[in-house]
């Protein structure tokens, strides 16, 4: 009988029970994994098989051992369906078959496990093989499965020779090819393409095949290429027709409940179709969320039942099994009541049903059970039923099932072909050849299961006798670029180039684009747009003309154009096509799970100083801030970061107490060494400069004994970096926040009297992660901070007015393959510009040979 393993892993015997409490699904499905490969790894399921005494009773290796054999003596339930048929057949006598099941092969696979192996005996012990008429006929017709191309041509060298083979490299022929494509799309038009040509050249359908991942994106774009092409596919598994709305909105809305919630759970939540407001809102609600922004400004304009579901996902709901009971119930009745979602708003209360009755029978809440009923059904492609007259689509996870003439085998990128081996968290490589050389239990490594997997592969590309195209997509579905995949390079090696020895692979993939269109390996034609305008190329200075003033393309109410932050004007500095795509509103948004960076831990960091050091107010002492400090930082961590309050957490939590309150701890010593009064923190900044008008938002502004004042940024890094861009000419960020001060705009009372008697003006870095402040601008007592000489912006703005010219006359400048470098290593600033779109990185120009004529570019 079939047991949980999730509720037998609760016992606290089991020496992963701690990975229980913080990670339970992903624990249950590590141990699961662990004990599978176990069980196959013996002649009978039997944990009494695996010799624990030749072991180090102390050693990692023993305790998982002896916990998984412990696991399956107890609970032999938790082993998976199938295995649990391997035991039932085991323990049957040759009378129990219920009919005569001959064998074909008197061997196993050489890659069969052990309870394979003993399964295979005991059939061939009851059954005996078949007689030999049946196979030879078998052996008939699998031969063309196996048989593969003519001896001699760089198809037979690529079948015989993948998995390491000595096989001698011969010269390119035409039974080979490698393209590479832009994406999984283009390569099922490619394949679409070549099948029609080939069916023109007199290519029957059936002898054509195509060897696909198992991935759904591809299932449809071969569907999508292939309908249009007119060209019949047999065997491309059936694409599921919905997915289970219910079971994702539901799984959502208890991540959102077990608070903190995620940002990535209240993303998903916001634009789940049973909400209650429109796909444009949840579209802004969860763009916000991605983007840090935990209450929404979307959410400000939500009324009546979306209002009133968007205050239950925010609030603080009792964790108890009644205070989720009773939430859960309150968002059953706050769902869309749209007519189209009708249906599955009844399967989403089904699964309360289910939910609810869990809760009833709990005193306590376990929220690894709920995950488990709310986690949704995950619809997968049904097999189709193969027929004759079409390309026979082969998926990855599968043999071929019948022989083919040529071949196009796709996405050969990434982790694809053959998929990545991952790691066991229970078993090291080195632990299980050790285990075999102590007990001769062969549990599979890593080694292995790579090994079994090319080979695999060798035996898919056998299936075809005449030619093997490899299509590799450069670009994954989230637009990232990959590398080719391990098969594309150790085919490539059974390619010779003469003296060189083995060809390259990079140097075997032809870019479909590069290539002239006569060499095409089919038809095409060319499709005029509607008013014969073609697209042009990238213009060879790099520089995209678009004829519009890209400055005032965004215009306030008054008419002027929009004001320009720094931290906008920076990227406009190290990449106008970034800043460019954010003008217009096209920059990316990554969806990715909760993090800290030095985004996050910096809002942080300047939230509790800006509390810690109020404006007016007399500076605390050191036993004020230590008493402070920890509940300022749990406020912060509340309203920007609310994820670090999990306990998974807690080290990342130890470290930023550490460094705040360090920081806070010297620049509370530091203000006192300047005489310095804290006029205000987060003060709004708005003036004009170089032709713009700018806006901004400093960390605090001081007003020092002799009437100066300083502007003080906070940063979360250190001081040798910031100093050295400084010292550069290159930090663009104080720069504008004294321009803003000399000619202000819209002045608050507070900045309206500080400047009243046109006060000197300094600008100042406080680094948090050493304490270090960089003043440029005053001459403070000496020993109190460092004092940069110089124009510590003068690179970066001469820089800037360059790139404002170009963006007013329509011109964005497209970024070089040097730049990275220009502005780590000379201008010692982190580009991160170059990084928030991939079209920065896909349209860049080639880089040139000397630094000197980089910066002459730049300039």
């Amino acid at each position: 009988m079939a047991v949980d393993l999730n509720s037998v892993l609760a016992d606290g015997a089991f020496p992963w029970s701690a990975s229980m409490a913080v990670a339970p699904l992903e624990t249950a499905a590590a141990v699961s994994t662990a004990l599978r490969s176990l069980a196959v790894a013996t002649h009978g399921l039997n944990p009494d098989e695996v010799r624990l005494g030749a072991l180090d009773r102390e050693s990692r290796l023993y305790k998982h051992l002896s916990a998984l054999c412990e696991l399956l003596r107890n609970a032999p339930g938790v082993l998976p369906e199938d295995l649990r048929v391997y035991a039932h057949v085991l323990a049957c006598a040759s009378g129990d078959a219920l009919e005569p099941l001959p064998l074909m092969a008197s061997d196993p696979c050489c890659f069969a496990s052990p309870i394979e192996r003993r399964m295979h005996a005991q059939l061939l012990e009851h059954h005996a093989l078949a007689d030999d008429a049946l196979r030879v006929e078998w052996a008939a017709r699998r031969a063309p499965l196996v048989t593969g191309a003519a001896e001699g041509t760089s198809l037979w060298r690529a079948q015989q020779g993948l998995t390491g083979a000595s096989i001698p490299s011969g010269p390119l022929d035409d039974t080979l090819a490698f393209f590479a494509l832009r994406d999984e799309a283009e390569e099922a038009d490619f394949a679409a393409a070549r099948a029609q040509r080939l069916i023109d050249q007199g290519v029957s359908t059936q002898q054509i095949g195509l060897l696909v991942p198992d991935d759904v994106g591809y299932f449809a774009q071969l569907q999508r290429a292939f309908d249009a092409a007119g060209v019949p596919i047999s065997g491309l598994p059936v694409q599921p027709e919905r997915r289970d709305i219910a079971g994702e909105t539901l799984l959502q809305l208890l991540l959102c409940f077990q608070a903190p919630a995620p940002a990535m759970a209240l993303a998903s939540l916001y634009i789940s179709p049973l909400m209650p407001w429109s796909s444009e809102t949840g579209l802004k609600l969860s763009r916000e969320i991605m983007q840090g922004r935990f209450e929404p400004f979307a959410a400000n304009s939500l009324t009546g039942r979306a209002q009133r579901f968007y205050k239950l996902v925010r609030s603080n709901i009792v964790q108890t099994p009644d205070g989720i009971l009773k939430a859960l119930e309150q968002a059953t009745q706050l769902l869309s009541d749209a007519a189209e979602q009708r249906e599955t708003v009844a399967a989403f209360r089904s699964k309360i049903g289910t939910i609810r009755a869990a809760l009833s029978q709990s005193r306590s809440l376990d929220w690894t059970a709920l995950y488990r009923i709310a986690t949704p059904a995950t619809p997968k492609p049904s097999p189709s039923e193969a027929f004759v007259e079409g390309v026979s689509v082969f998926t990855e996870a599968a043999m071929p099932w019948r022989p083919v003439r040529h071949l196009i085998a796709m996405g050969m990128s990434g982790n694809r072909w053959p998929r990545a081996v991952s790691a066991s968290p229970l078993f090291l490589d080195g632990e299980l050849r050790l285990l075999r050389e102590k007990t001769g239990l062969h549990v599979e490594t890593r080694g292995d299961a790579l090994a079994r997997r090319l080979e695999k592969l060798r035996r898919q590309f056998l299936c075809a006798s005449e030619s093997l195209t490899l299509l590799r997509p450069v670009f994954a579905p989230n637009g990232s670029r990959q590398a080719p995949a391990a098969a594309v390079s150790l085919v490539a090696r059974t390619v010779g180039n003469g003296e060189k020895g083995t060809e390259d692979a990079e140097v075997l993939i032809h870019d479909l684009r590069a290539l002239p269109r006569d060499r095409w390996p089919f038809a095409h034609r060319v499709v005029k747009a509607a008013n014969d305008a073609q697209p042009s190329a990238v213009p060879e200075d790099g520089i995209l003309r678009l004829d519009r003033d890209l400055l005032r393309r965004r215009l306030a109410d008054d008419g002027r154009m929009r004001p320009q932050s720094p931290s906008r004007l920076e990227t406009l500095m190290v990449s106008p096509l970034a800043w460019s795509l954010s003008e217009f509103g096209a920059e990316p948004v990554t969806w990715a799970p909760d993090g800290l960076n030095v985004m996050v831990s910096g809002t942080i960091a300047h939230d509790v100083l800006e509390f810690l050091f109020p404006k007016d107010a007399p500076l605390p002492d050191h036993d004020q801030i230590e008493l402070a400090v920890p509940e300022l930082l749990s406020s912060a961590i509340r309203k920007y970061a609310p994820f670090l309050q999990r306990s998974i957490w807690a080290v990342e939590r130890e470290g930023l107490l550490r460094d705040i309150r360090t920081a806070a701890l010297a620049w509370r010593n530091t203000l006192e060494g300047l005489g310095a009064r804290v006029i205000d923190n987060e003060i709004g900044l708005q003036g004009e400069a170089l032709g713009i008008l700018l806006r901004g938002r400093a960390d605090c502004l001081l007003q020092l004994e002799d009437g100066s004042l300083l502007v003080v940024d906070h940063k979360k890094s250190g001081t040798p970096k910031r100093r050295a861009r400084l010292e550069a000419g290159w930090d663009l960020q104080l720069g504008l926040y004294r321009e803003m001060l000399k000619r202000p705009e819209r002045t608050g009372e507070v900045l309206e009297t500080a400047l009243a008697g046109n006060p000197q003006i300094g600008v100042a870095y406080h680094l948090i992660n050493d304490q270090g402040v960089l003043l440029e601008g005053l001459e403070p007592p000496d020993g109190v901070v460092t004092v940069v000489e110089g124009e510590i912006s003068v690179q970066a703005l001469d820089l800037l007015i360059t790139r404002l010219a170009e963006v007013e006359a329509g011109l964005i400048r497209l970024n070089s393959e040097d730049d990275r470098k220009f502005f780590e290593k000379t201008a010692n600033l982190a580009p991160y510009a170059l990084d928030v779109s991939p079209l920065v990185s896909r349209f860049m120009m080639p880089g040139t040979e000397t630094e000197d004529s980089k910066e002459d570019n730049d300039d």
